[in-house]
């Protein structure tokens, strides 16, 4: 693998991910508020983004540990253990903190976190799916 094929490689990933782990989530967040607010509940409807923003966060944070990492034979899996760790007892640590201050409707929060997860697996899915047919 030559380093112009990398970069060049990297540069379409962060282009395609930032779409797929910012917008497609501002879409949701959009439309969550939207029916809070036609339905009388923005409360419910502001956890849910809420949650839905920290999941983008966390998806934000691993694609920038991603384009870090240098394709080599022998990862240093402690160093991307420890990120992610950190990554996700950070994010999870402001969810329930948020959740316990918006009580009594704060798990709301971790059903936006939940469907953030459920949107980022997708476009993964979507994302290797293409490729495999690429080739």
């Amino acid at each position: 693998m030559t380093t112009t094929t990398v970069s060049t490689t990297v540069a379409k990933r962060a282009t395609y991910g930032l779409w797929r782990v910012a917008l497609v989530p501002g879409i949701c967040i959009v439309l969550a508020i939207a029916v809070g607010l036609s339905v009388g509940h923005v409360q419910i409807a502001l956890l849910v983004a809420v949650g839905v923003v920290l999941g983008t966060v966390n998806g934000l944070l691993v694609e920038q540990a991603t384009s870090r990492m240098v394709p080599s034979e022998d990862p240093d899996r402690k160093a991307v253990v420890k990120g992610s760790l950190g990554r996700l007892g950070m994010v999870s640590a402001a969810a329930l903190l948020i959740a316990f201050l918006a009580r009594p409707n704060g798990w709301v929060l971790l059903l936006g976190l939940a469907g953030y997860q459920i949107i980022a697996l997708l476009s993964q899915l979507g994302a290797a799916m293409k490729e495999a047919r690429e080739g």
